[in-house]
């Protein structure tokens, strides 16, 4: 009955103290790889972050160096010009000019200038290795000729000849229109199907009316090719908008245009094939209530899409002149979780060899542990059997733990239990005895004491008595 009660609740000791290391060593694991799991991601976000931050500190540096260059260019021209040295209508010194002038920089390809009576001259170098020398005055009229250039800057060759009106150009009305420096729109070039931004800026005479603009053509491929040189990330990119949504450059290999009927047109981001940009455009359009215009200053902001975090840094490209674009770096998280998630494998990986050694160490202390209870156990099951063999507790009692006292204490308890119970068989027999005399004893009372006897008995004194009175009688009559 006792053994009933005690099984529902025991253990083995040879399962529990595995099961215990493992249990300990899975949940030690599991707070380990959930600590580092958030640790890594904190940082993911924080490098994430810095790192659009700083590529977006480069571009702005760059876009602004790089967009400030030109205007120096007409700085210098409009203070020759202004003192004298130089003039407008000698386009022989002019070509010479602005000859020297493009071999400064390859940031300025394209030299030009264009008057009010519809002239032309420009020097231009953006889109092959020598300068081509263009021009459209009284004897070209209404084509304007293109020349390719000697080592010193003379016209050499005719190579082309088109119909050509500067005064209708969009970089020619932007500059009339400002009444100052100035951007033109972004259009795509006449020559080459590129996108261009030329920065401007009207010529005066001394009474301030406007008699030409001075411009410089800026191929924005050139923007586009710096993008895609800076290291974002893995799937990070980088773009730049005007306030309208019109895609100035890109980190993609996608063009910022699109061929419309044979037209290029100009490609609004929402519109891009990108699905980073598109997205990336989409929330930031959902943030500051579906308009660019809206974003005042700059600012990093965080997004989810699809189960995926993402992070973009927006910045405002100005230069005092008109220009008003913003810059977009977009990183995906995952990008930099790849070590998050290593790490994370790594630690399943290592906290499975633990649990695998650690649970083989379990069962091998758990065997050595139980090996002398199994032999308390084993002399605790003979003695239940009547068998008094105390011979395989020596080993256990000669331990000095807890093991060995305890084996010391059921020793001495077996010892007892076993003079106890040799005295009780030996009180158990001599009892036997005596409740056999007993009952001897009370077998005889009980026949002596029976009517049967008794009448047996009487008779036999009845007996005797005759025996005797017949021998008297025998001897008087010999006498």
């Amino acid at each position: 009955m006792n053994n009933k009660v005690l099984k529902p609740s025991s253990i083995s000791i040879r399962y529990a103290i595995p099961g215990l290391l493992a249990l300990v060593i899975i949940i030690a694991i599991g707070l380990t790889a959930w600590l580092s799991y958030q640790s890594g991601l904190a940082s993911a976000e924080t490098l994430a972050k810095r790192l659009s931050s700083e590529v977006s500190s480069r571009i702005n540096e760059r876009i602004v160096s790089f967009l400030e260059l030109p205007h120096i260019f007409h700085d210098i021209n409009l203070a020759a010009l202004s003192t004298g040295n130089e003039d407008l209508e000698n386009f022989d010194a002019m070509r010479k000019l602005f000859f020297e002038q493009i071999k400064i920089t390859e940031s300025v390809p394209y030299l030009y200038y264009g008057t009010e009576q519809g002239y032309f001259l420009g020097i231009d170098k953006s889109f092959k290795d020598e300068p081509a020398f263009k021009i459209l005055n009284e004897e070209t009229a209404p084509n304007r000729v293109t020349y390719s250039m000697t080592a010193d800057g003379e016209p050499l060759s005719e190579e082309a000849s088109s119909e050509y009106d500067p005064r209708i150009r969009p970089w020619y009305i932007a500059a009339k229109n400002a009444d100052g420096p100035t951007w033109s729109e972004i259009y795509v070039s006449s020559a080459f199907p590129v996108l261009v931004i030329s920065p401007v800026t009207p010529v005066k005479n001394p009474s301030g009316k406007v008699i030409g603009v001075l411009g410089i053509d800026l191929t924005l491929t050139e923007i586009s090719d710096f993008l895609r040189s800076l290291d974002v990330s893995p799937n990070g990119e980088a773009f730049i908008i005007q306030r309208d949504g019109i895609l100035v450059a890109t980190s993609t290999d996608e063009e910022p245009f699109t061929v419309v009927n044979g037209e290029e047109q100009l490609l609004n981001v929402v519109d891009s094939k990108t699905e980073l940009l598109q997205i990336t455009a989409e929330e930031i359009l959902k943030k500051y209530n579906n308009n660019f215009a809206n974003i005042k200053v700059d600012e990093s902001i965080e997004f989810y899409k699809d189960g995926a975090t993402y992070y973009a840094q927006i910045d405002i490209i100005s230069d005092g002149r008109g220009l008003d674009w913003v810059s977009v770096v977009v990183v995906p998280s995952n990008d930099f979780l790849g070590a998050v998630y290593a790490n994370l494998r790594n630690t399943a990986l290592f906290g499975a060899i633990v649990l695998v050694l650690s649970t083989i160490l379990g069962f091998l202390l758990a065997s050595w542990i139980i090996r002398p209870i199994f032999t308390v156990t084993d002399v605790a099951a003979n003695i239940e059997d009547s068998v008094w063999d105390l011979e395989p507790l020596h080993v256990v009692v000669e331990r000095t733990d807890e093991l060995g006292q305890l084996a010391r204490v059921f020793e001495k308890m077996a010892k007892e239990i076993q003079a106890r119970e040799i005295e009780l068989k030996r009180q158990v027999v001599a009892l036997k005895i005596q409740i056999d005399q007993k009952k001897r004893e009370s077998q005889v009372s009980e026949i002596v004491d029976s009517d049967f006897f008794q009448g047996l008995r009487e008779k036999a004194r009845v007996m005797r008595d005759s025996v005797h009175k017949k021998g008297k009688e025998d001897d008087k009559e010999q006498e």
